[in-house]
């Protein structure tokens, strides 16, 4: 099945998502992240990755990031997104906001040796960061840039 463009936000409790076929799922995150929270968005990207019929890059705004409970944190080590996520690209946080995500992301890796990881990019812009993916796109995930991390 082919997944279409939402042209509307969908709510997400505060957050806002949509899907940018053929393979972008866009959160633009307001306040504080849950539990919760964080479930919905990974069962999103899980049903819109099956829906595409390929994995899709999550393309994610923090600049209206509050905090992020430590169980929102702690829940992406219990998964492997590696089958339906292509890369996470970040953009619009500030410096302690880019360092948490970044923290967590190499986390996993040290507490779950054996799982495999998807790219994780950083970028001060969404221009920045919609090129990023547009390349990523083009190469096949063969670019070693990963934006400005902290």
């Amino acid at each position: 099945m082919k997944a279409e463009l939402s042209e509307d936000w969908s709510s997400l409790g505060a957050h806002r998502y949509r899907f940018e076929a053929p393979d972008l799922f866009i959160v633009r995150v307001v306040g504080d992240v849950s539990l919760s929270d964080t479930q919905t968005m990974f069962e999103r990207i899980e049903d819109l990755s099956e829906k595409a019929g390929r994995p899709i890059f999550w393309l994610s705004d923090i600049s209206g990031l509050g905090q992020v409970t430590p169980a929102a944190r702690k829940f992406p080590l219990k998964l492997d997104p590696t089958r339906w996520l292509r890369a996470t690209v970040v953009f619009g946080g500030n410096f302690h906001q880019r360092l948490v995500a970044n923290l967590v992301m190499k986390a996993i890796p040290l507490l779950r040796p054996s799982r495999q990881m998807r790219p994780l990019s950083f970028f001060t812009t969404e221009a920045e960061a919609r090129a990023y993916v547009e390349e990523e796109r083009r190469s096949g995930g063969q670019n070693v840039v990963r934006g400005n991390e902290p």
